[in-house]
């Protein structure tokens, strides 16, 4: 993993058991913070900044540097926090101090209470930043995951939820947002109240009780229909697959139960999928009985578990 090798080359520089190439690439990496000024992060920079500078320092690895330690305090400081795996952490809260990012856990839910009576619900492997004064600003973002909102009113200030291309706008209401990143369908699905939901670059729209938009990214386009209630289990403990392709059931059952579902065969990559699981269970026992319902059998290696006919 890049991530890990990256660590592994820091603790080596502090150290001072790296070599040559690999210290002169970090050299350039202290350097170039000299001249630039650091700006706001959106959440998809937040979300890559590891990948970002990895793939700064990968360039320099096969260039010829002289090689001298810089123990200085400052670069110290950064490399611990990068060992912490905090870096991010650092990076957003110091361009962006107004923000509080609240994460859950493969399998965990969370329900939080806001400052404003509003309560957000947060599905398992979600991510979202929240303004730390809702007297403010009640701009929301999911960076990753799955939210469910019960919005208390306050009309002087509009509750707003970013999503990635989906922007939801709200007075008073409850609704439930689906935006994994690697997940292809997004959703905003309204219990109560109304919204407007906006797509960059299109018009808004409306939704009211019991009404869903899904957003399709792979064809790019948005259609409302009646609500499925169905997929609102999660909160109550049960991870629901409706048509679900082979790509997103994976990434489900991963955030779910933590193992991670492959196959070699084309037909079990092209079926849909579609079952209930309760998320208290084994996550073997969870992939035998999806296998099951759809006719297909199990193969499992440590985390890895194999789908075939």
């Amino acid at each position: 993993m890049e991530t890990d090798k990256l660590k592994r080359i820091f603790r080596q520089y502090l150290l001072g058991q790296t070599g040559e190439k690999e210290a002169g690439a970090i050299d350039n990496w202290y350097q170039s913070f000299d001249s630039e000024f650091v700006t706001p992060l959106s959440p998809e920079e937040e979300e890559s900044v590891r990948l970002e500078i990895w793939q700064r320092i990968y360039p320099e690895l096969g260039k010829k540097k002289v090689h001298y330690l810089r123990r200085s305090l400052a670069a110290a400081a950064a490399v611990l926090l990068l060992l912490a795996g905090g870096l991010t952490y650092y990076l957003v809260n110091k361009s962006n101090p107004a923000y509080t990012e609240v994460t859950t856990a493969v399998g965990q839910r969370k329900t939080i209470q806001l400052a404003d009576g509003s309560q957000l619900t947060l599905n398992a492997g979600s991510i979202v930043r929240i303004p730390k004064d809702m007297r403010k600003e009640r701009r929301l973002n999911i960076v990753d995951g799955e939210v469910f909102f019960d919005v208390k009113g306050e009309p002087s200030v509009p509750f707003i939820v970013e999503s990635g291309p989906l922007t939801t706008t709200v007075l008073g209401t409850s609704f439930n947002v689906t935006a994994y990143k690697e997940v292809n369908r997004m959703s905003v699905a309204v219990t109560d109240g109304k919204v407007s939901v906006q797509r960059t670059g299109s018009t808004a729209a409306v939704l009211v009780k019991d009404q869903a938009l899904t957003y399709d990214r792979a064809k790019n386009n948005t259609t409302i229909d009646a609500i499925d209630k169905s997929l609102l289990g999660w909160r109550q403990g049960s991870m629901v697959l409706n048509d679900a392709s082979f790509e997103d059931m994976v990434v489900l059952m991963q955030k779910n139960f933590g193992i991670m579902l492959t196959t070699s065969q084309l037909r079990v990559r092209q079926t849909r999928y579609t079952t209930e699981l309760s998320t208290d269970m084994d996550p073997v026992k969870a992939a035998e009985v999806l296998a099951a319902i759809h006719n297909l059998k199990i193969e499992v290696t440590g985390h890895v578990v194999t789908l075939y006919e």
